[in-house]
């Protein structure tokens, strides 16, 4: 009983480490972008999308770094941002 448990539980750990290494990073250009607000706007919404793992927006170069499953598409970030009256491209 323990080898299965401990053969379980292995399996369980490569699947999900597996699993882990499936995202993908993009950057976008939001011109808009020119406050503290309006980042803390653009990462709510891109957060908001299932799939999103992480978001950071630099009002600097009006950058934002969006990591994500496979399955997001550049469309549904491009439409989370537009709710916002802002317009983005990507940059990499």
């Amino acid at each position: 009983m323990k080898k299965l448990c401990t053969a379980l539980l292995l399996s369980l750990f490569a699947i999900s480490f597996a699993h882990a290494n499936e995202t993908k990073q993009i950057v976008l250009k939001v011109k808009e972008m020119n406050c503290q607000l309006c980042a803390y706007l653009v990462n709510k919404e891109l957060r908001n999308i299932d799939g999103v793992i992480s978001t950071k927006a630099s009002i600097k170069n009006g950058l934002v770094t969006v990591v994500e499953d496979p399955k997001v598409t550049n469309q549904q970030l491009f439409d989370a941002i537009h709710k916002l009256k802002y317009t983005a491209e990507v940059v990499n």
